[in-house]
């Protein structure tokens, strides 16, 4: 069997079930779906283990989580993969567009917004055989076209479609007897989680709702310039509130 080259199209041969080789002619590394031959591309990471681990503790300190999340989860196990994406390069109105796609099922939200840095891309080469990290994509290349028409976009737009595997440092870690997990991009140190010990919302919401409950209250009982008074010293307490909420949730 032969299919042509994405690159420079001459025709290379192909064994029955190959679906990964390289031209002999050019030696871009392509990919062979069962409708499309694409090119093949490898993201290598830019952060070890221990760097993406500390970008996790930072996003475990930052103001969406629950207080403490940082001091008190403990990390259960780390696994790194090179996860399969569809990547499309698109050109509208002279500008360059990069569209993104899972090629594979994943519970990883934030795949399709991550930033990949073409200037970092190379091709997939034979020292990457083997290499039980790459995993497999399992989503066809007609479905992730599909996806683009359904997004609005002109295929015929379309100049570059490559299979890229990017680096991600899976992080399992426990806190108050749950067990949650975390993906941290090893080319960007971007976190991306689907559910994590989120910050209660209530206390908010229980000190905003006394506050214009008494601002209310203040401005049809009490005549000026009492009432300027009043709102300056309920706007102390309620700041004040607000901040000891901060520190305990």
């Amino acid at each position: 069997m032969e299919v042509q080259c994405p690159q420079c199209g001459a025709s290379v041969n192909v064994i029955e079930g190959q679906t990964f080789l390289t031209c002999e002619y050019c030696s871009s590394a392509v990919y062979i779906d069962k409708s499309q031959v694409v090119f093949h591309y490898m993201l290598e990471p830019t952060i070890d283990q221990p760097n993406a681990e500390a970008s996790l503790k930072r996003w475990m300190a930052g103001s969406k989580t629950v207080k403490g999340l940082d001091k008190e989860a403990q990390v259960t196990g780390t696994e790194f993969i090179y996860f399969p994406i569809w990547y499309f390069k698109i050109k509208q109105n002279g500008d360059e567009k990069i569209k993104v796609q899972p090629a594979s099922p994943t519970p990883i939200p934030g795949i399709k917004e991550l930033s990949i840095p073409a200037g970092d891309l190379r091709f997939y080469n034979e020292n990457d055989a083997g290499n039980t990290a790459i995993q497999e994509p399992h989503v066809l290349y007609t479905s992730a076209v599909e996806w683009l028409v359904n997004e609005g976009v002109d295929i015929s737009t379309v100049t570059l479609s490559a299979l890229v595997h990017i680096p991600l440092y899976i992080f399992q870690y426990n806190f108050k007897e749950n067990n949650y997990s975390a993906a941290v991009d090893g080319s960007s140190s971007e976190v991306m989680v689907s559910e994590f010990p989120s910050k209660s919302e209530m206390p908010y919401l229980i000190v905003g709702g006394g506050a214009t409950i008494l601002f209310f209250l203040e401005g049809m009982l009490l005549g000026f310039p009492e009432v300027l008074v009043a709102y300056l010293v309920t706007a102390l307490i309620v700041i004040i509130a607000a901040v000891l909420v901060a520190e305990r949730v």
